[in-house]
């Protein structure tokens, strides 16, 4: 058994894109799991860093922090649901740890208000930065921003997001 731990290390470090590659899945798989949350609003805070998150909206409104409970808590009392699914994800894995990964792709989909649709046409980019804590990738920054043609979210005015 101590071999095989000696010949797998050894590969791993002659192979290092091993490694990336299977940290760029599970980054993959965390951004999966996110929006399939948040399609039936079951929100998971754990995968959020624990030290808090900022987003940006593609409704075009500022930097916001929040804590994974404010963020748990913004998801499950909102009236809109995300029913869209992240294209052509892609994940580079940074910093002198390799504990860095910064994220894009695209949001295609709808978004309903009290079960009617009410944007038919969700098209956005998304730029996420995770960290590893523990082995971990957990959300650290998000930004949404409308691609051309698509539309973002239309949020009311009293809005939580507005608020800050």
């Amino acid at each position: 058994m101590k071999k095989l731990s000696i010949i797998l290390t050894a590969l791993f470090l002659a192979f290092p894109g091993w490694a990336e590659a299977g940290d760029q899945d599970d980054v993959k798989a965390a951004i999966d799991r996110f929006w399939a949350n948040m399609a039936t609003r079951t929100p998971d805070p754990s995968g959020d860093n624990p030290a808090g998150v900022w987003q940006a909206y593609s409704n075009g409104s500022l930097w916001n922090f929040q804590s994974p409970t404010e963020r748990a808590a913004e998801t499950t009392s909102s009236p809109y649901t995300n029913n869209v699914q992240p294209k052509h994800i892609t994940v580079r894995i940074m910093g002198s740890g390799q504990d860095v990964a910064h994220a894009v792709y695209y949001l295609v989909g709808t978004i309903s208000r009290d079960g009617e649709t009410v944007i038919t046409n969700y098209r956005t980019r998304v730029s996420q930065v995770f960290e590893k804590i523990d082995g971990k990738w957990l959300l650290s920054g998000v930004h949404y921003s409308p691609l051309y043609g698509g539309s973002g979210v239309a949020q009311d005015a009293s809005s939580s997001q507005n608020k800050r």
